[in-house]
């Protein structure tokens, strides 16, 4: 870990599969996620129970209802600023558990993931206008620009301080091979946008509880983590490879 703050990024010097099968990437990426899935858990849950906790007494104290427009994209909001923390944390603990056969400690993941908070959370803002304003006039230049930048936070949170632009370097990375990642990406999408639906109704029943609702969401970004899982896998097979 103080070698990766020392050279302000973090070191890949294992051999990784290149990116040229989609099923075979989903398959790996459903081993990672499962096989880590106490390690996702925990370092998502101890960073988005007490922040969604905060989110709902800030909502109480200035009597924002719970099943409101305004209270959903608070909560999308907060998803930005607590991400922010959590992906670049959670892609170092992968990382190491590829690299050391071994799983970090949370303080030490959690440590890098706040080195690259602010970064990661200005990118992510960057992508969200980017992907909201190609949405806006349809809804196929939406995808493509979410397929373009989908690198984003593995750049970010490996590359760190090696690496200044980082939408320039996600577009670089994933050009020649978008739709393939598309491919990829699909199954996600139509999952995430189940779960939304299934989580929504299931938040409706608990709108009378703010804690239940935190915990709630938190419990939903915890399946959120094996698209990071993805991206992880999709960064490490298209980015230049180091020799085993």
């Amino acid at each position: 870990m103080d070698r990766d703050f020392r050279q302000g990024y973090i070191q890949i010097k294992f051999a990784t599969e290149p990116f040229d099968s989609v099923p075979r990437l989903l398959l790996r990426s459903a081993v990672m996620f499962f096989s880590n899935l106490p390690f996702l858990a925990a370092v998502t849950l101890v960073v988005f129970v007490p922040g969604k906790l905060a989110l709902q007494f800030g909502c109480y104290v200035m009597d924002v209802p719970t099943g409101g427009i305004l209270s959903y994209l608070l909560m999308d909001f907060s998803d930005l600023i607590l991400g922010a923390l959590v992906v670049p944390a959670t892609i170092y603990g992968l990382v190491e558990t590829m690299r050391a056969a071994r799983t970090p400690a949370l303080g030490e993941c959690l440590r890098w993931g706040r080195r690259q908070w602010a970064k990661t959370l200005w990118n992510k803002l960057l992508v969200e206008i980017t992907i909201a304003l190609a949405g806006a006039l349809l809804v196929v230049p939406g995808l493509l620009a979410m397929v373009r930048l989908i690198f984003t936070d593995a750049v970010v949170a490996i590359e760190a301080d090696r690496e200044t632009q980082v939408l320039r370097r996600s577009s670089d990375l994933s050009r020649n091979r978008r739709w393939r990642i598309f491919l990829v990406l699909l199954p996600m999408m139509i999952l995430d946008l189940a779960g939304t639906f299934l989580v929504l109704g299931r938040l409706e029943g608990l709108t009378h509880s703010r804690i239940a609702l935190a915990l709630g969401d938190s419990l939903f970004s915890v399946g959120g983590q094996w698209t990071t899982a993805i991206v992880l896998l999709l960064y490490l097979g298209v980015a230049e490879r180091p020799k085993p």
